[in-house]
């Protein structure tokens, strides 16, 4: 085990200590909406340069972008929540 050096905090206890969870979760969806605006963004000047519809860009951000940030944050967002719980804290 000589010259083994493990990062801490572990990646699964990370999460767990940033502060106040209620916070956290503001500022994940604080952070999301403004991903959310910053692909819709990027995918209007794709589709102006090339001909595709605003309902086009209303289409994707709907049935994949809005999923996609939803699936990639759903573990974090669920464990915020839960922390948020544990306080005794509405999340809602």
């Amino acid at each position: 085990m000589d010259g083994i050096q493990l990062s801490l905090p572990a990646g699964w206890a990370r999460g767990r200590t940033l502060g106040d969870p209620l916070d956290r979760l503001a500022g994940l969806t604080r952070d999301v909406d403004g991903a959310k605006a910053e692909i819709r963004a990027v995918l209007e000047r794709l589709a102006e340069r090339h001909g595709a519809s605003s309902r086009d860009v209303d289409a994707a951000m709907a049935g994949y972008v809005d999923d996609l940030l939803s699936d990639l944050l759903y573990e974090v967002e669920l464990e915020l929540i839960r922390d948020v719980e544990l306080r005794g804290v509405d999340a809602t």
